[in-house]
């Protein structure tokens, strides 16, 4: 008896301590019909197993996959999981040295190509805080593949002032990525695609960015007086972070990536473009100028600055002019809308009055810069992209973005294409939508809906400022419906996108009310200068 005993404990010790070699994974990419890419990490290099089956008790259809982790790699290591079926949902589990990992995770090969179904998605950006319930509603959720924007834990400021320009914080980032418990515990079962964002790369533009925008007041005027200071950085920070999503996400083939990380996928009757906004962009803040007899900096957009490389637009008209899916989304780091081009020239008339942000004081300068990175901030790549849709008559076109701390929607007649823009999965608050809303009006402009989200959400006409992600459902050649939900499941907005062969378009005329709104922002709204200025003070004090 006390023999049987102790072997059952050593056997238990066993299986324990294999059960400990994982360290970070399973994270799955890179999904097709008949294949996967399948991270995993551990805590030294390991041989290991990866067997796949159809059912849950693995007692048919065996597949199984030999590797291990690299030292080279940091104990890491991708696998191509091949010969898999369409539609298919596998259960999986890791075994090292004939003993198998406690956990077992599963995943569901995309339908073929060009296969209509009902199919879900979910997105966000955004991810700095400990609060992660939206994994938690995204995990009951199940969704087909989940979309991740960038600024993915911020280890642009979470980690030393060295990220990235030295390859082993690089790869603590992943490290860092891959151990968020909630996130980490969905990933056994929700296959996942990024690109990353300003904050979990190096910054916001190519080799140059803006550093700081500071004010200070005139001693014998009394009036504020804007300036930007500028970062530069070597091409090296950037190839750092190119060759650690390589080597450590399991992602899509790259187009070039000496250029970015901008792929595409087929995904049944769906196309997915992602576009790399960061990797070719040029600074935003060179999209100003001060001018020296109203001491006043003005937003001069030059044509000869870009967000993306010719390559890439390229690349990206080529994809959307060949695609034969019945749904193309456009995903980038960056919100697409036009409509920003007015919160851009609001900041600029604001740029005297002191107000707050982004954990950080400043004038409204600050803020139209900020919002200057953005689509709207380099119009002539954004117009060029918009002309070749419409002049080719490119349909059922949909935009997926990030990046600014809040959940909204606009079904293109603001944005120029339906847009779900979704960037609070883990942060402080999303109150920025409600706090643009707030001084527009001051400024005597019109609601928020009216020329920007016009489908709303979080925080606009509501108070909601719980973190939220995006969802899509995708209703065969129907109908695609965007919706923003937050942390404990509640949908907040909504908008339904219609096929064209069902009436729907993604081509705008402008409207009356809009050609109104562009004179009215042309103005300066001098009668309420003196009234926002103490309303915005009191406010961001």
């Amino acid at each position: 008896m006390t023999r049987k005993i102790l072997c059952v404990l050593f056997s238990l010790s066993l299986w324990t301590a294999n059960a400990q070699f994982i360290t970070h994974g399973p994270v799955l990419g890179a999904l097709t019909p008949s294949s996967a890419r399948f991270y995993l990490r551990c805590n030294s290099p390991k041989a290991f197993t990866i067997i796949l089956s159809t059912d849950s008790l693995f007692q048919s259809n065996i597949l199984k996959f030999n590797n291990a982790t690299s030292a080279q790699l940091d104990h890491s290591i991708i696998t191509l999981l091949n010969n898999l079926n369409p539609s298919t949902r596998y259960f999986y589990k890791v075994e090292f040295e004939g003993i198998a990992d406690e956990r077992k995770g599963s995943f569901k090969t995309f339908p073929n190509v060009g296969e209509r179904g009902h199919y879900v998605f979910t997105s966000g950006s955004c991810q700095e805080s400990k609060n992660m319930k939206t994994f938690d509603r995204m995990s009951e959720i199940n969704p087909d593949l989940f979309i991740h924007l960038g600024d993915f834990t911020y280890p642009s400021y979470q980690m030393n002032d060295d990220y990235p320009s030295k390859y082993t914080a690089i790869q603590e980032s992943y490290r860092r990525r891959y151990e968020e418990i909630r996130m980490k515990d969905m990933l056994w079962h929700v296959p996942i695609d990024y690109v990353y964002d300003d904050d979990d790369c190096w910054g916001s533009a190519r080799t140059k960015a803006v550093n700081r925008c500071s004010y200070a007041i005139d001693s014998s005027t009394k009036k504020v007086i804007n300036a930007i200071s500028f970062e530069n950085y070597p091409d090296s920070v950037r190839y750092n972070c190119i060759r650690g999503y390589v080597e450590y996400f399991p992602g899509y083939n790259m187009v070039d990536t000496s250029e970015g990380l901008y792929h595409s996928f087929v995904m049944g009757n769906c196309e997915f473009i992602f576009m790399d906004t960061r990797s070719t962009a040029d600074c935003e803040g060179d999209q100003f100028t001060f001018d020296s007899i109203s001491k006043k900096w003005l937003f001069t957009p030059n044509p000869n600055l870009h967000l993306i490389s010719a390559k890439q637009m390229q690349w990206t008209k080529e994809r959307l002019l060949n695609s034969k899916a019945d749904w193309k989304f456009l995903v980038c780091g960056l919100p697409f809308n036009k409509g920003l081009k007015h919160l851009i020239d609001l900041g600029v008339k604001m740029q005297d009055i002191i107000v707050a942000g982004g954990g950080e004081k400043g004038t409204g300068f600050r803020l139209a810069v900020s919002w200057a990175s953005y689509w709207a901030g380099f119009p002539n790549d954004q117009q060029e992209l918009l002309d070749f849709i419409h002049q080719n008559q490119i349909k059922d076109v949909l935009v997926v973005s990030g990046d600014t701390h809040h959940n909204e929607l606009d079904n293109g007649q603001n944005a120029g294409l339906p847009e779900m823009n979704v960037s609070g999965l883990a942060v402080a608050g999303t109150h920025l939508g409600y706090y643009m809303n707030l001084i527009s009006k001051l400024c005597g402009y019109p609601d928020i809906k009216k020329y920007l989200w016009n489908h709303g959400g979080g925080g606009i006409h509501n108070k909601n400022f719980k973190n939220q992600f995006g969802k899509i459902d995708v209703n065969g050649s129907d109908n695609v419906c965007m919706s923003i939900v937050d942390e404990d499941g509640k949908p907040i907005a909504k908008m339904k996108i219609l096929h064209s062969t069902k009436g729907g378009t993604n081509i705008f005329k402008e409207k009356p009310y809009q050609k109104r709104m562009n004179k009215r922002f042309g103005k300066k709204p001098t009668g309420w200068q003196r009234f926002v200025k103490s309303v915005a003070n009191s406010i961001f004090k």
